[in-house]
């Protein structure tokens, strides 16, 4: 026999069995991974330019609770209880902390794109104040979006870590409360990505206006700057599907006569 669970956002929205959810917890543990990985390898690179001692402070601290939900995913593989000795606590809130930082980072890309004129060129230097190195290949605005990224991949493991917990300690319980909480966690994220997808797609939009000054010609070498920062500021619309609405995970269980159980790996589920 073979059952399909769907997880909305890649947390486990509905509390059912524990071995569904354990199964969920190594399907969607590894897809929230993948994107973790992902993440971790943008931001090194672009810290590797920026030399920004804050950023890496607080890169290192958000790539450091990997291990405390590595160790509590594997305990609660083998049906044991998370301790406090994990450091689980501490990762969540590492996590929360960067997801306000990110919230916050936000509100003024949104506060800043609303002040620009409609339909109007924008003076590069204007863009680069508000949102820095966007006309770069690197730059801090990159660096927050990665480190946005990777503070939403490592909540959603912990969200499914926190579901298997609690249904594992007693699967009579329907856990309401716990639930509806979830799912307030994971519209946050739903509207923190969607949130992030439009301030790419409102700078996609825009247009550089040519340099500031009186000669009526510019250099080759202005009219090259120019270009390159138009390209890569029309370039951020490619970044959008990482942070559009995260798509449910589909994991299929599959228990033979013998009564052995097969979890296959996580797919995103058809619509």
């Amino acid at each position: 026999a073979t059952a399909g669970v769907a997880v909305a956002g890649s947390a486990a929205l509905t509390v059912a069995a524990p071995l569904v959810l354990m199964a969920l917890a190594v399907g969607v543990s590894a897809h929230a991974d993948t994107k973790r990985r992902e993440a971790v390898a943008r931001i090194t690179e672009l810290l590797e330019q920026l030399h920004e001692d804050k950023l890496e402070a607080e890169h290192s601290e958000l790539d450091g609770c990997r291990d405390a939900i590595d160790k509590a995913t594997a305990v609660l593989l083998d049906q044991g209880v998370i301790g406090a000795s994990l450091g689980l606590d501490s990762a969540v809130h590492a996590i929360n902390s960067a997801l306000g930082a990110a919230d916050r980072r936000l509100a003024r890309w949104r506060s800043a794109l609303d002040r620009l004129p409609d339909g109007e060129p924008v003076d590069i230097a204007t863009l680069a104040k508000a949102f820095p190195g966007v006309d770069d290949d690197g730059g801090e605005f990159r660096a927050h979006l990665e480190l946005a990224s990777l503070a939403i991949a490592l909540k959603q493991r912990v969200n499914v870590l926190q579901a298997v917990e609690h249904a594992q300690k007693d699967p009579d319980n329907l856990f309401e409360n716990f639930t509806r909480a979830l799912k307030r966690d994971q519209q946050r994220l739903d509207d923190m990505q969607s949130g992030i997808a439009g301030v790419l797609l409102r700078l996609s939009a825009l247009e550089p206006a040519r340099p500031q000054g009186l000669r009526p010609v510019f250099t080759t070498g202005e009219v090259e700057r120019l270009m390159r920062a138009a390209h890569r500021i029309h370039q951020l619309a490619e970044a959008v599907p990482t942070y559009g609405r995260a798509s449910d995970v589909a994991i299929e269980i599959a228990r033979d006569k013998d009564g052995s159980v097969v979890v296959f790996p996580a797919l995103p589920a058809e619509s």
